[in-house]
């Protein structure tokens, strides 16, 4: 062959070679365009069904105080103006430990996601840690200190402290500040006579927004045996602005009731039945609602918040993968985090 035929040859291989390559490059991106197209169209399909879950009232709108069972699911508040405000009754009856809470499959059937798995957490925008740092007898009395710690994600939190110690037949307030560092402290002296399972009432208010307000409890035991896990001998459901109280023994008897907010705190004493009037503060703060009763011989204190938040409800995605979406929302103007997760088709 002569040697422009041999240059020709081989200038033509190349060509081919290089085209063929090209060839497989482009078919090797496509898949993996079309393939990340494909994720994306999902991920933009499961983010407008938990668009729909935050911003729709649900059918009826107010099914979250009534009690009843929805037939189209939604969390936002019917009679608030804002967007990403959630409706305090809807969102409690995501807790699975109040007496109204929608099942797995109720919450499925309503938000039409037979062919989904899903989940919801609701949780606090602030984290609240109280420790025991010191209790000393003063006469008649004990004086206890607790070191209060209050923090986000982002480290701590500069934040005005409300607390409120109960004891039997005691109740005090007590307010003060955390340093810049995120620490503060609460102190009070109990009285000897008041003996028995005792709380202090934490609320924390963030200073860069009085809507950044948590609470937490702490159960001590006050010259006596150590405390019983909460709601022992009551469940506590808080709905529609009722107390719903429910005894596990038929011993147990009601004495008292409180409620707390940051900045309110009432005895409430319109007790009928077995339900305690709630009321509607102008707070931008969680309630926490405290029972005092005796069980035969034993004086318990039990308590429960309004929302009932913490809380975890639907799939645990032990098995699967699934896609967060994370919302700041609002329940009666308190910040909340709220996360949806929503699954891949279940098999």
């Amino acid at each position: 062959m002569p040697a422009t035929s041999i240059d020709t040859f081989f200038a033509c291989s190349l060509i081919v070679s290089v085209a063929l390559i090209a060839v497989a490059f482009t078919a090797g991106n496509l898949q993996t365009q079309l393939s990340g197209m494909q994720d994306s169209n999902q991920e933009s399909y499961l983010h407008a069904i938990a668009e729909h879950i935050v911003l729709s009232q649900g059918d009826a709108v107010d099914w979250g105080s009534t009690g009843e069972v929805p037939a189209g699911f939604g969390l936002a508040d019917s009679e608030s103006s804002q967007i990403y405000a959630c409706d305090i009754d809807k969102i409690t009856r995501l807790n699975s430990q109040n007496t109204f809470a929608l099942n797995y499959l109720e919450i499925s059937n309503a938000a039409r996601l037979s062919n989904l798995a899903f989940s919801a957490s609701v949780s606090q925008m602030l984290t609240i840690n109280v420790e025991l740092s010191g209790n000393q007898s003063v006469g008649d009395q004990t004086e206890y200190t607790f070191r209060i710690a209050v923090s986000q994600d982002s480290g701590p939190v500069s934040a005005g402290l409300s607390c409120y110690f109960l004891a039997t037949d005691f109740l005090i307030s007590v307010t003060n500040e955390t340093s810049s560092s995120g620490v503060g402290y609460a102190a009070a002296e109990i009285p000897n006579s008041a003996s028995g399972p005792a709380l202090l009432v934490v609320f924390a208010r963030a200073t860069f927004d009085e809507r950044a307000t948590a609470y937490e409890v702490h159960q001590f035991a006050h010259l006596s045996e150590e405390s019983l896990p909460n709601q022992t001998f009551l469940e506590l459901s808080p709905l529609n602005y009722t107390l719903n109280l429910n005894s596990h023994y038929p011993e147990t008897a009601v004495a008292k009731a409180y409620t707390f907010t940051y900045g309110y705190q009432l005895n409430l004493t319109s007790m009928l039945n077995a339900t305690v009037l709630i009321p509607e503060f102008l707070d931008s703060s969680p309630i926490v609602l405290a029972v005092q009763g005796t069980n035969t011989s034993a004086l318990f204190s039990e308590w429960v918040s309004y929302p009932q938040v913490p809380l975890q409800a639907g799939s645990d995605f032990a098995d699967s993968s699934a896609n967060a979406f994370i919302y700041t929302v609002t329940i009666k103007n308190a910040l909340y985090r709220l996360t949806l997760r929503l699954g891949d088709v279940t098999k």
